[in-house]
């Protein structure tokens, strides 16, 4: 009895662990992460190679809230790809992609990371943040091969538009979806959403 008595406890607090470390995974709007953005200021950090990048620098920028990396960026030119890599405290990491693929421009959004997943890792304020600290971070969510949502015009698999995420555990997934598939459909729509971001972190170099 008193085997089964330690069982049953042993069990209860198991259970307790696995509540307590329960993430809360959201698909928060992007339209309202963009005008967070735009009313940040920013400060330009510095420019280097960033986990997953290994010839092309990505540039720094930080606020309290926002880092926010700005990837092919260093040496200068026109590349087929352009992106943002916006670590928040309160959104995750979401990654805006284009690139062109010849036969059309792919435009991608992706919540690579979820904010309450980040947050075991890193913490506002980001003025502080470095590039070597965010790819000791940046790494250790890749090896952990977290839940994402991703939401695209172009599908490698489909070659059609596609918005989903890698478990259905997802609050306001259905709202987000739709959000950004008008965001990654429209050619219009998605550079408004870039320059948006484009012409934050610029301004911290137009005023140090």
């Amino acid at each position: 009895m008193q085997t089964l008595k330690n069982v049953a406890v042993i069990v209860v607090l198991n259970l307790f662990v696995l509540t307590s470390n329960a993430y809360v995974l959201d698909a928060k709007p992007i339209a309202e992460m963009v005008q967070k953005i735009q009313e940040a200021k920013f400060q330009f950090k510095e420019t280097g190679l960033v986990f997953g990048f290994n010839t092309i620098k990505s540039c720094l920028y930080v606020s309290g809230d926002f880092a926010i990396l700005k990837n092919y960026c260093e040496p200068k030119k026109d590349y087929p790809a352009k992106g943002f890599t916006i670590i928040s405290a309160q959104y995750g990491i979401i990654d805006l992609y284009q690139e062109d693929i010849g036969s059309v421009l792919k435009r991608d959004i992706q919540i690579t990371t979820f904010s309450d997943v980040l947050k075991d890792y890193i913490q506002a304020p980001y003025n502080d943040s470095s590039i070597a600290g965010l790819n000791g971070i940046l790494e250790k969510l890749y090896d952990k091969s977290g839940d994402a949502c991703w939401s695209t015009n172009y599908s490698w698999s489909t070659e059609k538009p596609e918005a989903a995420c890698s478990t259905s555990d997802v609050l306001h997934f259905s709202d987000w979806a739709t959000e950004t598939q008008l965001m990654t459909g429209d050619e219009k729509s998605w550079n408004v959403l870039r320059e948006a971001v484009e012409a934050a972190i610029i301004k911290s170099e137009l005023n140090p």
